[in-house]
């Protein structure tokens, strides 16, 4: 008697959890609201929802460039418009008694900083974004995002191209330096910009003696506490490059010193997806670094303990621990998308082993179409 092996489960549903947005396209604006230039693949700061949209229509500060259709009527009616077939009795008779006063529907294609904000630069377009997200803060809007409030800006990232860089076009090209403006964290979500973070995994040991340092969030967390994390996560603040960020997390959250990081760690390359919450879309774009850590036995191993309020605990897992934990839910999110990524990259999650494996990697490297370091 022959016995068919049962599969594995798949990963896959791990990764929606964090990339829950469909393939979707929608054409942006082909020409520049200002100039009236061909935009060729410009892409935007952000993706703003219609709540948002909303709240924005009278700040002096922005401004919307739509576009007017001409809305006709007739007995049939679409999502409460009565709206024109074109070719009815009643229409032609309507076209004939109102061809001089026609309505008209706006939609709005994009939402950009007005010609006297962006003449002034950078500070200006902080400031700006600064006043509507205190007010909004201040007249209770969009409470799910603001009571995340942490008063640490971040970077928001435009084209090079951009006229926004029109005095600065030569330092945008530099790496991180086509920052538009920055903005408070908490209101990152709510404009649908790219939230860029650095996450690292530690481990000992190599192959199927591999165990990874794997923490478990403090219960005070607002976001999924005691779960499991990465071994060190943070969020990239405005002024840092992805290392110098990973090196303060590592001594806030594991106690690992600037020297051992230094020489061990291994940039890794990325993970990006998207997060749509109630209030926008995180668009996050996770630098990731793999941290090989030193026989036990060198003088250069530090054991991680925790050294803030984020982490309750540190554990050794072996890998198949680490994937059965991945499986029972037991980790955040965001963090999941980058363990599952580092046992990919490291041999662990196959396509022999795995039988979504494509779409695991392609939904773990996002194209995003917002803007970010570079083009």
């Amino acid at each position: 008697m022959s016995t068919t092996p049962v599969p594995s489960p798949s990963l896959l549903p791990l990764v929606i959890q964090a990339d829950h947005l469909p393939a979707y396209h929608a054409p942006y604006p082909s020409r520049h609201p200002i100039t009236k230039q061909r935009i060729n693949g410009l892409p935007p700061v952000g993706l703003i929802t219609k709540p948002v949209l909303k709240a924005l229509e009278k700040e002096r500060a922005l401004k919307f460039f739509s576009l007017a259709k001409e809305i006709k009527s007739c007995d049939i009616k679409k999502d409460g418009w009565r709206v024109h077939c074109g070719a009815c009795s009643e229409c032609l008779q309507k076209q004939k008694q109102d061809k001089n006063q026609a309505a008209y529907k706006l939609s709005v294609l994009c939402v950009f900083f007005a010609e006297e904000i962006n003449e002034k630069g950078k500070q200006a377009r902080t400031e700006a974004m600064a006043d509507i997200l205190n007010r909004w803060k201040a007249e209770g809007r969009f409470p799910e995002a603001t009571k995340l409030w942490m008063d640490e800006l971040f970077p928001i990232y435009a084209y090079p191209q951009s006229r926004a860089f029109k005095d600065t076009k030569s330092a945008a090209r530099q790496p991180l330096g086509n920052v538009a403006f920055e903005m408070e964290r908490a209101g990152v979500p709510l404009f649908g910009c790219q939230a860029f973070g650095v996450h690292m995994t530690a481990y000992e040991g190599e192959g199927e003696d591999m165990k990874i340092w794997i923490p478990r969030r403090s219960a005070d967390c607002h976001r999924s506490p005691l779960k499991y994390d990465s071994s060190v996560a943070g969020g990239l603040p405005a002024g840092h490059t992805p290392l110098e960020g990973l090196l303060k997390e590592c001594e806030e959250e594991a106690g690992w010193p600037e020297e051992l990081i230094r020489k061990y760690v291994k940039s890794a390359g990325m993970v990006s997806y998207y997060e749509i919450m109630d209030d926008g879309a995180i668009l996050p774009s996770t630098y990731t670094y793999d941290l090989p850590l030193p026989p036990r036995c060198s003088p250069a191993y530090v054991h991680p303990s925790p050294n803030d309020d984020e982490v309750d605990s540190f554990e050794l897992l072996p890998v198949q621990q680490v994937i059965q934990s991945l499986h029972k839910d037991e980790f955040k999110p965001s963090s999941a998308m980058v363990t599952i990524d580092f046992l990919v990259r490291h041999g662990f999650v196959t396509p022999d082993n795995e039988t979504n494996y494509q779409e695991i990697v392609r939904r773990m490297h996002r194209r995003i179409d917002v803007a970010g370091p570079g083009i």
